[in-house]
């Protein structure tokens, strides 16, 4: 399994529009060969840095940079929002289970 993680800065105000298009994004991807599950974070207080932290696993590298393909860019490009550019993680240690 492979992690990908990406953080998202944003002012509190575009809350909705963040969801509504991150909920789109993921909704495409989950049916993509090789995705797993994922995790949105959103930060407690109304920071606009590193707002939201996205956490998904997918079962290989090449299936994470297959999915990332027309489709996915139609949908998230002029985004009014940063986002910070994730990487794909190795797990070197783990306590538990952590279920998606």
């Amino acid at each position: 399994m492979v992690p990908f993680i990406n953080c998202f800065g944003t002012a509190p105000e575009l809350d909705d529009e963040f969801l509504r298009r991150w909920r789109a994004t993921s909704l495409y991807m989950r049916d993509k060969p090789g995705f797993r599950g994922l995790r949105l974070h959103k930060v407690i207080s109304d920071s606009p840095v590193n707002r939201y932290v996205n956490y998904v696993q997918w079962d290989s590298a090449q299936q994470w940079q297959a999915a990332h393909d027309d489709g996915f860019r139609a949908l998230v490009q002029d985004a009014p929002w940063t986002g910070h550019v994730g990487q794909l993680y190795e797990i070197v240690e783990s306590a538990g289970v952590i279920e998606l």
